[in-house]
């Protein structure tokens, strides 16, 4: 018979056996240091794929969209990312689809500031009117075709500012449904981008959630 004596084993003639198990009180640090070594850009590329659950989001002071239907548990976690601490700068609006025309009835607080409109200009319209004379019709049918199919697309095109100056937008369109399966909304995240060409949806932070939720 053994028993334990200041990390050895003691048997019951008196001799003292060296414990192979390490000492429990060394594994946190252990545990610790592990931890240390693990790269930010990793953590933070997880927080985005995987985000924290909708009671540990902190809420933005920002103006927030607040849906008046019901939406789907995945599709309700966009929405709350978008309205959460930290998103105050994401342009992103919100468009419903029983009205005529598919009129936007949200715009964010980001999305006014980036384009130079005020939510009293946007809320209302198509949001067509952020198109020019330099946007291309193969980009424009493309979001006509995501809509009418009800499914999501990434389309990199080029949109007009109000005071007429352009920027190449990583745009992220999206339908919103029900529990259902119903579409009720349809949600846009523009993402301006330095460069035009395609491969760049990971840059919009709508693309990467809608990832992470639908894993």
């Amino acid at each position: 018979t053994c028993r334990c004596l200041s990390g050895k084993l003691l048997h019951q003639s008196g001799t003292t056996i060296p414990s192979q198990v390490p000492s429990l009180k060394s594994q946190p640090k252990q545990a610790s240091n592990m931890a240390t070594t693990i790269p930010s850009f990793v953590t933070d590329i997880l927080g985005r794929v995987f985000p924290p659950p909708a009671d540990e989001l902190r809420k933005s002071f920002a103006r927030q969209f607040i849906p008046t239907k019901e939406l789907c548990e995945c599709d309700e976690m966009l929405v709350v990312m978008l309205n959460s601490h930290g998103h105050e700068d994401i342009p992103f609006c919100v468009c419903d689809p029983d009205l005529k025309d598919l009129p936007i009835n949200f715009s964010s607080d980001g999305f006014c500031e980036f384009t130079g409109y005020d939510s009293s200009e946007i809320e209302g319209r198509n949001c067509r009117f952020l198109q020019g004379k330099d946007t291309k019709k193969e980009d424009v049918d493309r979001i006509r075709a995501s809509v009418k199919n009800e499914e999501p697309c990434c389309v990199n095109l080029l949109n007009y500012r109000k005071d007429g100056t352009t920027f190449v937008n990583e745009f992220f369109l999206a339908p919103l449904r029900d529990s259902k399966g119903k579409v009720v909304y349809f949600i846009g995240v523009q993402c301006p981008v330095s460069k035009s060409g395609p491969g760049q949806m990971p840059q919009n932070v709508g693309w990467v959630y809608t990832q992470g939720n639908h894993a």
